[in-house]
């Protein structure tokens, strides 16, 4: 395409220097478009932009920089701002093309102007952040480092959506079992103390969990990204390799004395309990005296439960068919507004046990319930359910029977149901309790 160097020196520095010092007579644009550099050339013969278009901003937002035409930088963000950004019906895919012209712009071009706009602007139309990263974070070994970046720029202050995407990923791709590339470089580009002074729950659970995995690991570059992420930590003022130390004390320990096993399964689920040392607590199931933690609850009555972490535990004694158990999880809202998700159970024979998992908050007729898997055939059975922001998980005996991930509920539903699913993922403010078992369940009392 032949261009007079005059006209084009004009409007940019850089090419006034190729062709004024440098003597250069032509300049290869194959990284360009054909249309989005007939685009660009006519810019700046008439200082219009009357050809751009959606489908070649990228490649002529990018000449207009890598050529230093300010007036055309400034003309790109107008459009941007008036036409990319300018969604039908909040749409995904729309919502997606804006988000990834703003993060190839800040990674190729350090340019911050749109990541800004796009911030501000899903913002400001109701964009639900949490379900739109977790989509955008969707096949995180794969993703690339520009996006985790941006994902991090998009949740800016609501780390709480970061961290949870960690934690799925560690859980259900990775299997609690090791850290890979991307999830130590976001390990290593949160920003901790924003994190922790935001959501310090939050902080301490995601700090807790990559600590125990981190414990498995003798690797010497993760021990010391994960003992720079816990840093400032109150649980992590000792090295990691102290805490291993503890950790195989502490099993040691437990391993000798006459307890009920809960095995090493439940370690790795229970993100909230309170255990310095990452090892499990045997607390007061040990024992069927209700004075040292077990009470009978009052048959088909409701009641509010204390909790720490909502971390759950109660005992069945007995074969009682078709009987249930139910939780009715009291979630937070947006402006104090509240969420009713229930978590059921029923009784068929010894080893068949049935679940429901609201999304609405009225149950299902039970016949059309998935069964919990794996469930032990014994008499007394120890139950511990525990919700995070991640899933919600039943161990029976040391045997994880259930495992229900809520993120990959929010990626895998139609648009009209995500946001029932994300409703899980949020904090509780308080579990209301039922069974219509007559004489063989026992809840563990909270101390």
């Amino acid at each position: 395409m032949r261009t007079n160097s005059m006209i084009m020196s004009l409007n940019s520095p850089v090419i006034e220097n190729l062709t004024t010092d440098l003597a250069q007579t032509s300049l290869e644009m194959d990284d360009f478009t054909r249309p989005a550099v007939a685009c660009f050339v006519e810019a700046m013969y008439t200082g219009e932009v009357d050809k751009l278009e959606k489908d070649i901003f990228e490649d002529v937002n990018k000449m207009a920089h890598v050529f230093d035409v300010s007036w055309l930088t400034k003309r790109c963000l107008k459009f941007y701002k008036s036409d990319i950004m300018n969604f039908e019906d909040d749409s995904y895919e729309d919502i997606l093309f804006a988000c990834e012209i703003a993060s190839k712009a800040h990674y190729h071009l350090n340019q911050t102007k749109l990541v800004n706009c796009f911030v501000k602007t899903i913002a400001a139309r109701g964009v639900d952040k949490g379900i739109f990263v977790t989509r955008y974070l969707a096949g995180f070994a794969s993703v690339p480092k520009r996006k985790i970046d941006m994902a991090l720029m998009i949740a800016r202050d609501s780390l709480d959506i970061i961290g949870n995407c960690l934690m799925a990923y560690l859980s259900f791709v990775l299997e609690c079992k090791s850290f890979d590339e991307n999830s130590l470089y976001l390990l290593q580009k949160l920003n901790t103390q924003n994190f922790r002074n935001t959501f310090p729950v939050k902080f301490k659970q995601l700090t807790n969990f990559v600590v125990s995995l981190s414990l498995q690991s003798d690797c010497a570059e993760e021990t010391a990204i994960v003992e720079n992420f816990v840093k400032d930590n109150v649980q992590a003022n000792e090295s990691i390799n102290d805490l291993k130390e503890k950790q195989e004390s502490a099993v040691k320990t437990l391993e000798s004395k006459d307890t009920y096993n809960y095995g090493a399964d439940y370690c790795n689920i229970d993100l909230n309990a309170e255990t310095e040392n990452l090892t499990h607590k045997t607390s007061a199931t040990n024992t069927d005296d209700p004075q040292l933690g077990w009470i009978m609850p009052i048959s088909s009555s409701s009641s509010s439960l204390s909790e720490d972490g909502f971390l759950l535990r109660l005992k069945t004694t007995g074969y009682e068919r078709e009987k249930k158990i139910r939780f009715d999880f009291i979630l937070s809202g947006v402006g104090g507004s509240e969420h009713r998700r229930c978590f059921i159970m029923e009784c068929r024979t010894l080893d068949l046990w049935r679940y429901y998992i609201s999304r609405y908050g009225s149950p299902l007729e039970s016949a059309s319930w998935p069964y919990l898997e794996n469930v032990p055939s014994v008499q007394v059975k120890h139950w511990t359910i525990t919700k995070t922001s991640v899933n919600l998980t039943v161990v029976c005996n040391g045997v994880t029977v259930l495992n229900f991930n809520f993120l990959s509920k929010i990626m895998n539903s139609k648009a009209d149901e995500r946001q029932f699913w994300f409703n899980w993922s949020k904090s509780c403010v308080s579990i209301k309790f039922e069974a219509t078992f007559e004489k063989s369940l026992l809840l563990e009392k909270r101390r």
